[in-house]
């Protein structure tokens, strides 16, 4: 019905109107990725903390560990030879925790796909509009 009343319309109204509707595009645009980045923000956010606290919980349980492993141990072989093991182990650990928390990361899919789109959506409409 709108294409209709565009027919008779003065080309400096079809201007006017096409201003308005590409200005309203773009406001509806950077709203959608606004609010996209917010919830993606969000995730980053909500596993930057889970790493914070689960790293300062994991760091206690391991210095305790530690501790005990090498106590434990230096009944057997030397003081020194023990820490050594021990600490061993647990650099071992961490690195293995370490990469596994870099591959979690990288998996993380930060791209704002719903604007990206809707504007490809929009780009074909205006392709099609386009006499």
């Amino acid at each position: 019905m709108q294409e209709n009343r565009t027919v008779d319309m003065p080309l400096s109204g079809l201007f006017a109107n096409l201003r308005q509707e590409a200005t309203l595009l773009v406001k509806r645009e950077i709203e959608l990725a606004r609010v996209e980045a917010g919830q993606k923000a969000g995730q980053i956010t909500r596993g930057a903390v889970s790493l914070a606290v689960g790293g300062a919980v994991l760091f206690i349980g391991i210095l305790f560990l530690m501790l005990s492993g090498t106590w434990g141990l230096s009944r057997f072989v030397e003081p020194w030879i023990s820490a050594l093991v021990v600490g061993g182990v647990v650099l071992l650990v961490g690195v293995v925790m370490l990469l596994k928390g870099i591959s979690n990361m990288k998996k993380l899919n930060l791209t704002p796909e719903r604007t990206l789109e809707t504007l490809k959506s929009d780009a074909s409409l205006v392709r099609g509009r386009t006499p």
